[in-house]
């Protein structure tokens, strides 16, 4: 009778293991499947290094691997072929171990510049204070001042001038940052400079490139927000005494 007992136990406690195992998996199955995990994998191009913004795709051969990831976690932008980016480079930093996507690359033809309908995207190369100490960034309106020297015509007195050129000038991209090494060694460097790329109409592109070809340019950031301003004339010499 005692042996009876003990094996219905026995019977009943495996039962209930079995019971729960089918349980545990049923349940692992829905979370999966709340996960969108469906399992199996799928090629794509992974950074074994850190690639910089600005990298063409030609040049990153020795830091990119191909490898099967999930195919939960593959975007569907992911790079597909070794030559679908040729020609391209890249527009953001891309940190070691992440998959290559066709969105980190300029793949637009323009270069991955967001150019309003109408104007040009122009850069141009001034000095850190001339372009407000670094403080200009992507999507900032600038003003840009002009001086001249040596003016033919002009009394020597008035020779010289300074003009408000142009007024909320969109800044479409600037010059890379720098790794503090770079800033520290740029700081003993008075000949450092910065690249802005701006957004021009054809006749302020003209007016941009012959002040830079001629004399020399300013940058100004403008509040945001503020309505573009023209000056009340041009400022000379004899204007400040």
């Amino acid at each position: 009778m005692n042996n009876k007992r003990s094996s219905g136990v026995v019977v009943g406690g495996i039962i209930v293991a079995l019971l729960g195992m089918v349980l545990v998996f049923t349940y692992a199955g829905r979370v999966r499947a709340g996960a969108g995990v469906t399992g199996g994998a799928a090629s794509a191009w992974v950074a074994t290094n850190d690639i910089p913004a600005g990298t063409r795709w030609e040049d990153m051969a020795g830091a990119l691997k191909q490898k099967d990831v999930p195919a939960d976690v593959r975007p569907a932008t992911a790079v597909a072929t070794n030559t679908q980016l040729n020609g391209k480079s890249t527009i953001q930093s891309i940190a070691k171990g992440t998959i290559v996507t066709t969105t980190q690359f300029n793949t637009s033809s323009s270069g991955g510049l967001d150019i309003p309908a109408g104007q040009n995207a122009v850069t141009i190369n001034v000095g850190v204070p001339q372009a407000v100490a670094r403080y200009i960034q992507a999507g900032s309106e600038t003003n840009v001042y002009a001086t001249y020297k040596d003016l033919p015509g002009a009394q020597p007195a008035d020779a010289n001038v300074t003009k408000l050129l142009l007024s909320n000038i969109k800044v479409l991209a600037n010059q890379p940052m720098r790794t503090q090494a770079e800033e520290t060694a740029e700081a003993s460097a008075p000949a450092a400079e910065i690249l802005l790329t701006l957004a021009l109409t054809p006749d302020q592109a003209e007016q941009l490139i012959f002040a830079k070809e001629n004399g020399s340019i300013w940058f100004g950031l403008v509040h945001p927000g503020d309505a573009p301003v023209t000056s009340g004339g041009r400022t000379y010499r004899t204007a400040l005494v």
